[in-house]
């Protein structure tokens, strides 16, 4: 059993405005934070891309209502106690004896050069037996769950899963933005499905090379592919169903980066706060412009975070307005590159 750190306290937060609510499912973990060689954690937080994106947006503002199904055990307890002092609604977050709660050690090194390196363990630091892993929501549970849902302008998923295109689709008919960032692509014609729900997609160009193409279709209105260090391209689909060419957006950069866990989760949260705010049908109304502008504010919103050890770190430190400062500071430097054509797939 590894030992639990004190949870960090949190700075005040806003309230969340008026309509300014998602739901969402996916990899809800604890990161357990450890230091170069160390076996004890020095910090804990709920984790995984959809905890992490359902937590950030909380903290900026919106009623944030996760669906997932964890074990019964002080893991999720710590999980729900981080989330909900962030005011995270955590009612249809459900503890079964069936269920599992995820544990991910993620240790942030310095290497030689002074630069600092995460890596993402699954097995624990003292016994090297394998940690708890991710069980996905059963679609019995996502259909008892899907009718008490409450409207939302998002809906947000991060695993190609039955339960989570279960629950896209139906939110997707109430008008909610669909925003899919899955992580893998192991079943194609499920990934191609989840694809044609939703408006907008992102992954990771070192993950996921080339997704399902879905032709005939106006989804995903939007693909973001994210490039590490090279910032992101993105491209658009136009009303013919045809789609746009790769555009490539420069990273911003930061003087004391130190940990690039959960910047792409922040970047997510970015754009969802910038775009999200009127549902799927404002969405459809942006015009490029605007998209980019979603698009360049998640980009500092990562920035941001990688000054900060752990993937929500800012959280902790910042209030909102604060980070919102930070934001604009950070948003002043001119890129590089801005809006070039790239080629290949």
């Amino acid at each position: 059993m590894i030992q639990l750190p004190v949870a960090p306290s949190q700075p005040c937060r806003l309230r969340a405005s008026s309509g300014q609510v998602l739901v969402g499912t996916g990899f809800l973990a604890l990161d357990l934070l450890f230091r170069n060689a160390s076996s004890t954690p020095t910090k804990r937080y709920a984790g995984g891309s959809f905890g992490n994106v359902m937590a950030i947006l909380a903290y900026l503002g919106w009623k944030s209502y996760p669906v997932a199904r964890l074990g019964i055990d002080r893991y999720s307890s710590a999980i729900l106690k981080d989330l909900e002092e962030f005011q995270v609604q955590t009612k249809f977050v459900k503890r079964t004896s069936t269920g599992a709660t995820p544990l991910i050690v993620v240790r942030v090194v310095k290497k030689a050069d002074g630069k600092f390196e995460s890596r993402f363990e699954w097995k624990h630091p003292h016994s090297g037996a394998r940690l708890p892993s991710y069980r996905p929501l059963p679609q019995r549970l996502a259909k008892e769950i899907s009718p008490r849902l409450p409207a939302a302008r998002i809906f947000y998923f991060d695993r190609a899963e039955p339960s989570a295109l279960l629950l896209a689709s139906e939110m997707r008919t109430r008008g909610s933005l669909v925003f899919f960032e899955p992580s893998s692509c192991k079943d194609p014609e499920l990934f191609a499905a989840c694809m044609a729900v939703s408006d907008i997609v992102k992954y990771s160009a070192q993950r996921i090379q080339c997704p399902p193409e879905i032709q005939n279709s106006s989804s995903p209105r939007l693909e973001v592919q994210t490039l590490a260090d090279q910032g992101l391209r993105y491209r658009i689909k136009t009303s013919n169903h045809k789609t746009g060419e790769w555009k490539h957006l420069a990273p911003y950069t930061v003087d004391k980066f130190k940990d690039s866990t959960g910047c792409g989760d922040w970047c997510s949260a970015g754009i969802i706060h910038k775009i999200g705010t009127q549902g799927r049908d404002g969405f459809l109304a942006c015009d490029e412009s605007k998209i980019v502008q979603a698009l360049d504010f998640g980009q500092a919103l990562g920035a941001i975070n990688g000054q900060y050890a752990g993937a929500r770190g800012p959280m902790y430190q910042l209030e909102r307005a604060g980070l919102i400062k930070e934001v604009n500071k950070i948003s002043s430097q001119k890129k590089v590159t801005r809006g070039g054509v790239l080629t290949g797939p």
